[in-house]
């Protein structure tokens, strides 16, 4: 099967181009997902990794359409050739054409390996440009913020859940990145929590 996974990162934005990129590849099925590249739990990503089986094709038009954090996008390769099945993602050249397969793979790792911290970065400069637009907006008095999605008096209770959780496991002594493993939520949710606390000192678990 050749499945194509197609991303955007809000409800708003289009995923036609994507669609027609996908179309052209001749893929069996298109899953399609309106979530940000940073979010770790993808329910749609999800649901295309637990149909891989070996010998599948994931297509994907580029790299920064699977995920946007390099760890990530690390996990999900592996996962991907535990499975048995291939990536396809169309910025990056399969280098075919080259006969020896060792060098083949060697070439393909290293531009994954460059594509993944592009990707990064971009994430990066998108997040620095948000904060440049709202310290303007702040300025100029007509920054009023956003709801917080996870605190701990939101009125979601899963959403409360998963604070507290992070907060015990902030205070437990794990790092950020064992955090985000386990809770699979971005790096600064969790980060966010851990300024909002003192989370040096040692606690058991929470009951909730």
């Amino acid at each position: 099967m050749r499945y194509g996974y197609a991303r955007v990162s809000t409800k708003d934005q289009n995923l036609a181009r994507q669609i027609a990129i996908l179309n052209a590849y001749n893929v069996e099925k298109i899953f399609k997902e309106k979530e940000s590249g940073a979010k770790l739990r993808r329910p749609i990503l999800t649901k295309v990794l637990t149909l891989l089986k070996p010998g599948d094709e994931l297509i994907v038009s580029s790299l920064d359409r699977l995920s946007r954090d390099a760890d990530h996008l690390t996990l999900l390769l592996l996962e991907i050739n535990l499975k048995g099945a291939k990536l396809l993602a169309l910025d990056v050249p399969d280098f075919n054409e080259v006969k020896n397969q060792n060098i083949q793979r060697l070439l393909r790792s290293m531009l994954l390996e460059v594509k993944k911290f592009m990707a990064a970065e971009e994430r990066m400069r998108i997040l620095e440009r948000q904060r440049q637009g709202i310290e303007l907006a702040k300025k100029r008095g007509s920054y009023h913020g956003r709801p917080l999605l996870y605190g701990p008096n939101v009125p979601d209770s899963e959403r409360r859940k998963t604070y507290f959780t992070i907060k015990e496991l902030l205070k437990s002594g794990l790092s950020i990145t064992e955090i985000q493993r386990q809770t699979g939520k971005s790096r600064n949710l969790i980060r966010r929590i851990k300024n909002e606390c003192d989370c040096d000192e040692q606690t058991g678990p929470l009951n909730i």
